[in-house]
Formats: structure tokens, C-alpha cells, sequence
């Protein structure tokens, strides 16, 4: 199994839960060798072992009319075709005490396992050996007793408290000795649990006689184990984790198991359905709330632009002004000192009008057409003084230099005007 599941166990009356961190509700339970109805069955080639199982088990319950869930585990397969098979089943009629602890605790079982199963993983090295030997494990609802013929099960049988355990201890080997043959008994393990309160243990007074063992009269040697009292769990959950191990659930607990699996699956597919929805609903009324603010922001930024450009607009006018009427460069006296600088020689004014926006219109007298002519270059030339550019060239002053017609006086002298405009003209 990939997925990791509590293990817990119900004995004495109380469900105990393993502690190992693991949050799933799910559960593996391990359960007393008395709840359970446990057999070994030999099956020959090519019969079903369930309905063989299920024949043995049935005729043991004490629910006649139970029909059985019998859990399998193969155990080996004999020389002769046979295979033994360790079969287990929960009979649903006397387990309502288990279910009620299960509900309370809020766990959902998806194997039960014998306890004594991993009890026996837990001392497996410490009993290992060659020959037939009898392992009673004691816990608080009882005896379990496994006879093993070397790695084999032989017998597997449960004993209520206040039974004779020499008498079940019998029983247990003549029932190996019915289905694995008579072989002398060669040791005999007793497995007790660590006590939990060890200062209480020293503070009580020993017998001044011990009893003696019931076990010792089987004239094999007898030895004593301690385990911890979560070994048996520990083993449990090692066996979970192996393919083929033995599951004696009940049919209604494993319909209840896929219920619960089908609601538990079903509230997280409507979880997901929910937070796409939701996250939809964000996108379809989210994203146009989002662009409607970040829209407006925009606009309220544009008017503070647009308040700011104006702002400096309006001071770049007033600076521009203030620089037009400041700068004397482009005042008459400059002008007129400009244009007296450049006349040709035989060149007289005889009018000058003056316009700082429009420009200037004169009206001279020349001994020849040349000398108006080469005026009239001079003044199309005409740069700003003190305005050059580091590449040495200035703004002109004027845009358009006309020369008006030219008329003939008595005296021979030519008569001329020229119009020197800040504007272009316009087509």
C-alpha cells in the first residue's frame, strides 16, 4: 500500500491509536485473537480457498446465519500441490462495541489484522529455531497460541482469561499435530509484555512461593520474552505496508469505507468546482472593476497634467514675452543702425517705417539700379548681432526682403523701395 494509515487496536475494551504522527483518518485496526474467527487451511490445486475458508469459519461462528467476509493470507505451498493459508473473519454480530469506539474516534477502517500476527514479527528472531515449538503470547483479553513447526504455522488458537492454560495449551498442540503430523515439542516461549508502571512492579512484594508454571509439564524447556506494548502495532504496520496480508473487514464496514471515500471525494471536487467559481467570478467582475480604477486614476492623472502643462504653458508665454520686449537687438535704433551699416555707397534714405512684429519699409534714392540691388542682398543677409550659434551662423531678422520697382528721377537717380517682413508670406 502507497498510502500511510494510522494503526490502532482495540483492546480491553478501549480503542488505543499508535503513536506516529500519521493525520489520516484512516485506520488499520489489529484486534485480539478472541474477536476473531482464525483457522489454517490446507487447499488443494484448483479449488477456490475462500469458499474452503469460508466453510471452516462458518461452522466455528457462533452467527450460523452470518455470512462470513473471510480475509486470506498465504502462508506456503506444499511438495504435493496443497497450499496453507492463514483464514480470519470478523463475524459483524459481536463487533458493535468496536464500531461504536471507531464512530467516537472518528476513524474509517481499511484492514483488520489479528494482533498476535504482529506480535509475532516483533520476536520472530527471538524464537527462531528448527523444530516444533509452542509460543503463547498473553495480553489483557486473553491467551494467543501459535505452534510453529520451524517457520511453519501449525495451530493457531485463542484463549479466554481464567481458562486452564495448560488445557488450551494441549489442545493447541494436539490440533498441530492434526494437521502438521506428531513431532516431539522442543521449546516453549512465553511473550510478555513490558510492564507500563515498572516502580509499582519493585514496590510489590513477591510470593513467597511462586506457582508453578502449567507450561513447564510439557517436558520441553520454557523461556520468557518481554516486548514492548506498541510491538504488536509495530508490527501491524509493517505488514500493511506488504502486498497479500491478511484483511478480515467486514463486507458493511468496507460499503462504509468506500461511502465515506466517496463523500470525502466528492467535498473536495465540490471545494475545487466552488474555488474555480469563485475565482471566475473574480475574473468577470474583478477585472472590469480593476480597469474602471485604473481608467479613472488615469484621467485624474491626465488633469493634473493637464493643469501642470498649462501652468508651465502659461509661463513659458510670459517668459517669451518678457524676453521679446527685453531684447533691444531687435529694437528700431538696431535695426536702423543695421540697415545704415550695409547701405552702398550713393545709397540715401529718404523714408524709414518700423514695425517690431511686421518688419521694416524704406524708401531711398541711388545713383545706379546696382546699388539698389546690392542693398537688398545686404538685408537678406542680415543676421542678429550677438545671437551666432557655436557654429557660427545666427537667426535671421528678416524672413522676406522685396524689392519694389525702381523709378527713374530727373536728375538720373534711381527711386526704389524695399519692404523687409518678420513673416513669411503665405501661399
Amino acid at each position: 500500500m502507497d498510502k500511510v494509515y494510522q494503526t490502532a487496536v482495540f483492546e480491553g475494551g478501549v480503542l488505543r491509536v499508535m503513536a506516529s504522527g500519521v493525520k489520516s483518518r484512516e485506520a488499520v485496526l489489529a484486534l485480539p485473537l478472541g474477536r476473531l474467527l482464525v483457522r489454517l487451511v490446507r487447499v488443494a490445486e484448483g479449488e477456490d480457498p475462500v469458499e474452503v475458508a469460508r466453510g471452516i469459519l462458518s461452522a466455528a461462528s457462533p452467527f450460523p446465519d452470518e455470512s462470513l467476509a473471510v480475509g486470506l493470507e498465504q502462508v506456503c505451498d506444499e511438495a504435493d500441490g496443497h497450499a496453507v493459508y492463514l483464514a480470519a473473519a470478523l463475524p459483524e454480530g459481536s463487533a458493535d462495541d468496536i464500531a461504536d469506539a471507531l464512530d467516537a474516534a472518528k476513524l474509517n477502517v481499511v484492514r483488520v489484522d489479528a494482533l498476535v500476527l504482529g506480535e509475532l514479527r516483533g520476536v520472530w528472531r527471538a524464537i527462531g529455531g528448527e523444530g516444533r515449538r509452542l509460543v503463547v503470547f498473553e495480553g489483557p483479553d486473553g491467551v494467543s497460541l501459535v505452534v510453529l513447526d520451524a517457520d511453519l504455522p501449525v495451530s493457531i488458537r485463542a484463549a479466554s482469561p481464567g481458562l486452564d492454560l495448560r488445557r488450551e495449551a494441549m489442545l493447541s498442540l494436539l490440533e498441530a499435530e492434526d494437521f502438521g503430523g506428531p513431532k516431539p515439542l522442543g521449546e516453549v516461549v512465553r511473550v510478555r509484555r513490558e510492564a507500563e508502571d515498572s516502580a509499582a512492579d519493585s514496590a510489590a512484594e513477591p510470593p513467597a512461593e511462586p506457582a508453578p508454571d502449567p507450561l513447564a509439564s510439557f517436558g520441553a524447556p520454557v523461556r520468557s520474552i518481554e516486548i514492548g506494548a506498541d510491538a504488536g502495532l509495530a508490527g501491524i504496520a509493517e505488514r500493511t505496508a506488504e502486498d497479500g496480508s491478511l484483511n478480515a473487514m467486514p463486507d458493511s464496514w468496507r460499503e462504509v469505507l468506500a461511502e465515506t471515500r466517496f463523500k470525502a471525494k466528492l467535498l473536495r471536487n465540490m471545494i475545487a468546482a466552488v474555488a474555480v467559481w469563485l475565482v471566475a467570478m473574480a475574473v468577470l467582475f474583478g477585472v472590469p472593476i480593476a480597469y474602471g480604477y485604473m481608467t479613472d486614476y488615469q484621467k485624474e492623472l491626465c488633469k493634473r497634467h493637464a493643469k501642470q502643462y498649462k501652468a508651465v504653458s502659461d509661463k513659458k508665454a510670459k517668459v517669451k514675452l518678457v524676453r521679446k520686449y527685453s531684447d533691444h537687438s531687435r529694437g528700431a535704433l538696431e535695426i536702423m543702425k543695421a540697415v545704415s551699416d550695409r547701405l552702398p555707397a550713393g545709397v540715401t534714405l529718404s523714408s524709414w517705417d518700423f514695425t517690431r512684429d511686421d518688419g521694416v519699409r524704406l524708401r531711398a534714392e541711388s545713383d545706379d539700379s546696382s546699388s539698389a540691388y546690392q542693398l537688398k542682398d545686404a538685408l537678406a543677409e542680415m543676421c542678429a548681432e550677438g545671437e551666432d550659434g557655436e557654429d557660427g551662423e545666427g537667426e535671421k531678422i528678416f524672413e522676406v526682403v522685396r524689392l519694389g520697382a525702381l523709378s527713374k528721377q530727373k536728375d538720373g537717380r534711381q527711386k526704389f523701395e524695399i519692404e523687409c517682413s518678420r513673416r513669411m508670406e503665405e501661399e
